[in-house]
């Protein structure tokens, strides 16, 4: 009846050292501390993302793909996200394609200190996107940036919503780091650069040390859950009543792609060979990225991998990255 999907933030590329740190994340005890009260299919979880976050949307695609199966089966009514940090911002446009693509509304999103810090994921700007109107309820617990110098090069996104009348956003700074704000905070305190022991936290890659020590992170992170909890579980009750009384919900309507489109930027030249063989070819336009064209011609953004590994001339036409296309360039899409 209820799902949740989840992606954690950045930290260790050991998968190993990655779970001894993240054990007790917010958006993986969402997941599992819950699972069998609370989620009525085993819940989507995935690690954040690598340090350069060019697989953060990889990771958005896979929690989409999961909601989209779970709702189109019947086995879910109302969709839970969760995230942190690059997580986060993943599941602000992970909202953004469910309604765009599938209609599909999201009951809450729990997002602990969003940040986008990835070329390879936006919704247009690859940058603070909008919440999206479909989304019902927002919990978004934020470090203090200036009263704690915590990961000041990072800024915030998420901040802005699409409908302010349609959603309702609980948002709160507070007196923890970037980690603690995720269920993670610091254990100890060193120059990451010297490995010399400090009173205070310096994350590595900042130009200066935050203003707190381990005790005050650990604190900060306690405050932190003792505020989006308890609206966590109130969201859920309130929406477990609802579903109670309510009728089965009809399936949404799915978009249909639209292939007759007018050969310029963005749209698609006649098509060669006419059905299955023929092809047509997209111009890439500002904003497009290889799923999104996916989608657009065939439901389904895995088949990016597709368009660019397996379609002749594709890749040699993008270059080596499949995340950086650029406009103008010509995607060949063929009939399948």
């Amino acid at each position: 009846m209820i799902i949740y999907a989840g992606i954690d933030g950045t930290s260790a590329e050991n998968d190993n050292d990655y779970g001894n740190t993240f054990k007790e994340s917010f958006v993986r005890r969402l997941a599992y501390q819950y699972q069998s009260t609370y989620w009525s299919k085993p819940p989507y979880y995935h690690r954040g993302p690598y340090t350069w976050g060019v697989d953060t949307r990889w990771y958005a695609e896979d929690a989409y793909n999961y909601v989209v199966k779970h709702w189109k089966e019947g086995n879910a009514k109302a969709v839970f996200l969760g995230g942190y940090s690059r997580g986060a911002a993943a599941m602000i446009e992970v909202a953004w394609w469910l309604k765009y693509y599938q209609q599909i509304p999201v009951e809450c999103m729990i997002l602990f200190d969003p940040v986008d810090r990835s070329a390879s994921l936006g919704w247009g700007n690859f940058a603070n996107t909008k919440i999206a109107d479909s989304v019902k309820y927002v919990i978004q617990p934020t470090r203090n940036v200036w009263s704690t110098h915590s990961r000041i090069t990072f800024g915030k996104c998420g901040t802005t919503m699409q409908d302010a009348g349609k959603t309702v956003r609980w948002t709160s700074e507070f007196h923890a780091t970037h980690g603690g704000v995720g269920g993670t905070p610091w254990g100890t305190a060193t120059n990451p650069y010297t490995n010399e022991p400090r009173d205070t936290i310096w994350e590595y890659g900042e130009p200066q040390p935050t203003l707190l020590t381990p005790a005050d992170d650990r604190n900060g992170a306690i405050a932190v859950e003792s505020y989006a909890f308890p609206l966590f579980k109130m969201v859920y009750n309130k929406c477990f009543e609802r579903l109670q009384k309510e009728e089965p919900v009809e399936k949404p309507i799915e978009k249909k792609p639209d292939f007759q489109v007018n050969p310029q930027i963005g749209g698609s030249l006649p098509p060669t060979g006419g059905g299955k063989g023929g092809q047509r070819i997209h111009i890439v336009k500002s904003g497009d990225w290889l799923s999104k064209i996916a989608q657009q011609y065939y439901g389904d953004m895995n088949k990016w991998k597709f368009l660019y590994y397996d379609v002749p001339g594709n890749k040699e036409e993008i270059g080596p990255d499949p995340n950086l296309i650029k406009p103008g360039q010509k995607i060949i899409v063929p009939y399948i």
